[in-house]
């Protein structure tokens, strides 16, 4: 009897069966599609990293660059090299002192701590225009105005603040026995120390009896002493 039932509704069976299939299939496929299409829905906008207010892409940084109307990278000029002065004589700290370009004399004595109460700032140009390798004597009063230092590469300015480097200074001799140190600082190569140790020397040993006896002094050598010797004199 159940073959003859399976015989006849065989058929009917079977496609049934296939339509149920076929209809919870597109059930389930329709279920998945919806689940994520609510899922996707459900999830926060998340901004991308360089939309942060602080951090923004290189071509978004050049365009506000643009707008603003500067340059996306500005060059820093350099500053332009300071301009060495040796400040001697009469002033209250001499010595070597960077100033920048465009200073005067007035400056490089101010730098030096200004010029001493005997200093003679009437012999002095102040206004004179300042040059990298300048030397600058401040006389003392009453002193030989003539106190242009010589054999510098760069100008040199005398008392009356001309530039002195060519001048011609053979007529113009030091008494090595009573000169100051001023007067002994306008000699080629002699500074305040070896100005001071010349006088220490004739203090110590009494006055100089020869030229040669200037080399005994520390710091002054045959080449040195060439250069001096036609500038200096026993009396």
């Amino acid at each position: 009897m159940f073959l003859e039932w399976w015989d006849r509704y065989r058929k009917i069976l079977l496609t049934a069966i296939a339509l149920l299939f076929v209809t919870s299939s597109f059930w389930l496929y329709q279920t998945r599609v919806a689940g994520h299409e609510g899922t996707d829905a459900a999830l926060p906008l998340v901004p991308p990293a360089y939309a942060s207010d602080d951090v923004l892409p290189a071509d978004e940084q050049a365009k506000e660059s643009a707008v603003a109307g500067k340059p996306a990278l500005e060059k820093t000029p350099s500053a332009p090299a300071p301009l060495y002065v040796d400040v001697k004589g009469d002033v209250k700290q001499p010595g070597l002192y960077p100033l920048d370009a465009g200073m005067r004399v007035a400056d490089a004595i101010a730098k030096a701590g200004g010029a001493n109460p005997t200093a003679d700032l009437a012999q002095i140009n102040l206004a004179a225009p300042l040059a990298d390798g300048t030397a600058i004597v401040i006389p003392v009063k009453e002193s030989s105005p003539a106190a242009a230092p010589v054999n510098l590469s760069a100008p040199a300015y005398a008392a009356n603040g001309k530039n002195t480097s060519n001048a011609s200074s053979s007529d113009q001799t030091v008494s090595l026995n009573s000169a100051t140190a001023e007067e002994l600082m306008t000699l080629p190569g002699i500074g305040e120390a070896r100005a001071k140790a010349i006088l220490q020397y004739r203090e110590e040993k009494g006055s100089f009896r020869a030229l040669e006896e200037l080399k005994s002094i520390e710091g002054i050598g045959d080449k040195l002493y060439e250069r001096i010797a036609p500038r200096i004199r026993i009396q």
